[in-house]
This record gives structure tokens, sequence and C-alpha cells, in this order.
């Protein structure tokens, strides 16, 4: 049988797009962590913001490997008491704008459960 053997009513713009809607996956829950770009000069600094109830882990510390293959750790001067865990928010100095930062981001975050995980983020 054909397919234009039926033919499918008219359908109007709208109703097609509250159609795709509808039927696109919904969004990933919120990332445990972000990165914030913050202008500084002639480079860009990046910030590592945890989300709620997550915490980065400082004895493995973040570590962002740029497309070039240089490799750039995050740190804070502000740690938890057993240094084990940033206090402060890990940030790390990277030269040129935010637009030409490409890179692979690779951190150990820990939240209430007794082991760190990894977590990758491709910038």
């Amino acid at each position: 049988m054909r397919s234009d053997s039926f033919p499918l009513p008219r359908v109007g713009t709208a109703r097609w797009i509250v159609l795709l809607l509808a039927c696109s996956a919904r969004p990933d829950p919120a990332a445990p962590l972000r990165v914030q770009y913050s202008p500084a000069g002639d480079s860009t600094r990046l910030t590592l913001i945890a989300s709620a109830g997550v915490r980065i882990n400082a004895r493995l510390k973040p570590a962002l490997e740029l497309s070039d293959g240089t490799l750039l750790r995050f740190d804070s001067p502000s740690l938890t008491a057993d240094s084990a865990y940033f206090a402060g928010r890990p940030s790390v100095l990277v030269a040129g704008p935010a637009k030409g930062i490409r890179g692979t981001l690779r951190a150990s975050i820990c939240g209430d459960e007794a082991a760190c995980r990894p977590f990758v983020l491709q910038l």
C-alpha cells in the first residue's frame, strides 16, 4: 500500500511544535558540578561550583586537559579541616578568552555516600 493512500490531515505549525515538545526527551537533572567563566584581564578564570550536597575531592584535585594537551589543576586555599574537600570554590586561570577554551574537565565528587565518584565534563 502506498503511503499517499491515506492522506494525513493538515496540522498547523503550532500543533507540530506542541507535538515535538511533548515527544522530546526530558532534560537531564541538574549537573552535580558546573563551571563558571569570569574574565580576568587577557585570561579567563574557571571556577567550579558544586550543587547542594556535593563536595569536590581536594585530595584528587580537579583537572582540565585542554585540547592542545595542556593539563591545568584547579585549587583553592580553603579546605575542610581534614583537607579532604574544598571548602571554597576551586578555580584555575586559563590564558585567552572563554570562547577559545576547549578540553575535558575531570573531577572527583562526593555526596552523602561513603565513596566519591568520577565526574567528566567536555568544555
